[in-house]
């Protein structure tokens, strides 16, 4: 008996060790794969750039709930993204990339640790911790989670809101509820309705499934909803009024249009593709005995709540026309759970080596994680430098080019540009070309390929070509009237 208790006490002993262990290769590699080198690189996205310039324009302006973009309202999105970067703005006094890149890191720390405290009683503390590790090692998840863009604060409030309201479900209380609601309000003031098409369908799909009265009454709570609405319109009411415009249903017409008739059609495994890709090596945890893997997660609570909160939004975001990997990010904390559920299940299932190979899983992170960090500190800013290594020397150089003239964008604007130059350039129609060009004054003006031939009317010559410029590679045409005006350098045209 001595013996047997010996051993128990031993191998418990051993796992209490190796968890902690575990505990800090993520504590530790979560801090550093979400913020390392954040500051070195400049902007990655198009995305980025608008978010950057908006908080710039507010700061500049004092005009903290009307936002503008490049000089122009804009109300594409709601505002609170906006609002998360401001404190860090304004205490760095600056309005630099990794400012804004904050939130999203802070929003994916926040979020990770959250369900370890908010899961471990009801999946296992093991269970929890694999879906952090899930998480930190999905190569969408931390490349969004160190972009300044609306994605991951968006999934940060999704998730906390789903997870407020299964701990609503399994153990009650009111303030379970209302924080549930409060947060699918910040969702929404971040992105708008789509933020709901991750919580309604899920809970509503569980409590009817099983038949669980907490949950249904939860949906019908009059005091919750009321709460939502304090949290969620309160913005788009003061657009209404202050500028006699309704951006919340044009926000919903655009988010509707957009997605489920949008012009591009994406076939409908689209999503599942990104899922894989996402979640390479865990998702093959599934195939592992995947009939007795389903039914056990199916088997508990936290197992069905999370995945209904994966399945039904993948499946109404198939459904659509218009497909973006980034559209489903709110989802990938729930699948995180389910995986971690997957990974503990297979790890009981060899519990004669349990231990060897969660030795091993561990090293294996470790590696991963460490993988990861040396990217994004030392290699990312390499792979991606064409996206962005010609707009700071060409905004350093514009006021030179350009002399005493002024500048514009021709039909659409080069948002990175507007950023790295410092103020706005406004943006000339084919109407105000002709009007400027009758009127005989002289101006320089910027056209993407697409735009360029458009452009090109007599009394307009070509001063050079920039490749390449953004993103998409693009081509960044520079052309002129007036003194400007000199001949195109050969070959600079591209086709």
């Amino acid at each position: 008996m001595k013996e047997r208790f010996n051993s128990a006490c031993s191998e418990n002993c051993s796992g209490d060790r190796l968890y902690r262990i575990f505990f800090w290769l993520l504590a530790i590699g979560s801090l550093l794969v979400f913020f390392w080198g954040i500051w070195s690189i400049p902007l990655l996205t198009h995305n980025e750039g608008r978010r950057l310039v908006v908080l710039r324009e507010m700061m500049a302006n004092n005009s903290w709930l009307i936002p503008t973009m490049n000089g122009q309202v804009y109300l594409e999105k709601p505002p609170l993204f906006y609002w998360s970067g401001a404190p860090f703005a304004l205490l760095a006094d600056s309005t630099a990339e990794w400012v804004l890149r904050l939130p999203s890191g802070i929003s994916a720390m926040c979020l990770v640790w959250m369900l370890v405290l908010g899961l471990k009683e009801q999946i296992g503390r093991w269970a929890a911790l694999f879906g952090v590790l899930i998480l930190i090692t999905s190569s969408f998840f931390t490349a969004q989670a160190r972009l300044a863009e609306l994605e991951m604060l968006l999934t940060f409030c999704v998730f906390s809101s789903l997870l407020f309201y299964f701990n609503y479900i399994q153990h009650g209380g009111r303030s379970r509820l209302y924080g549930a609601y409060a947060l699918i309000g910040l969702a929404f003031l971040t992105k708008g309705p789509v933020a709901l098409l991750f919580f309604l369908p899920p809970i509503l799909c569980y409590g009817l499934m099983t038949r669980d009265r907490t949950a249904l009454k939860g949906l019908s709570d009059w005091r919750g909803w009321l709460l939502f609405a304090a949290v969620a319109f309160p913005w788009f009411l003061y657009i209404n009024v202050k500028l006699q415009r309704a951006p919340l249903l044009s926000v919903i017409s655009r988010e509707m249009s957009d997605k489920i008739a949008g012009g591009e059609s994406e076939p409908f495994y689209f999503y599942l593709q990104a899922l894989a890709k996402g979640f390479v090596p865990w998702i093959l945890v599934l195939l592992w005995k995947p009939r007795q893997q389903f039914k056990k997660l199916f088997a508990t609570d936290a197992g069905r709540f999370f995945g209904l909160a994966t399945l039904l939004p993948l499946i109404l975001f198939s459904l659509m026309a218009f497909k973006r990997d980034k559209y489903i990010l709110p989802l990938y904390p729930a699948l995180a759970v389910w995986l971690g559920m997957a990974l503990a299940n297979v790890l009981e299932q060899v519990k004669q080596r349990r231990q060897s190979v969660t030795l091993v899983l561990t090293a294996f992170s470790a590696l991963l994680i460490g993988g990861f960090i040396v990217y994004y500190a030392a290699i990312q800013a390499h792979t991606m430098s064409y996206r962005y290594s010609a707009f700071p020397p060409f905004a350093a150089r514009l006021d030179r080019l350009r002399g005493n003239v002024p500048v514009y964008f021709f039909k659409e604007e080069t948002i990175q540009l507007v950023y790295y130059y410092g103020k706005p350039i406004p943006v000339m129609q084919k109407e105000g070309l002709e009007k400027m060009l009758a009127e005989g004054k002289p101006f320089l003006l910027l056209a993407t390929d697409k735009r360029i031939m458009d452009a090109m009317a007599p009394g307009v010559c070509l001063l050079e070509s920039i490749k390449p410029f953004g993103e998409t590679n693009k081509v960044l045409h520079i052309a002129a009237s007036g003194p400007l005006c000199r001949p195109a350098a050969p070959g600079t045209l591209s086709s």
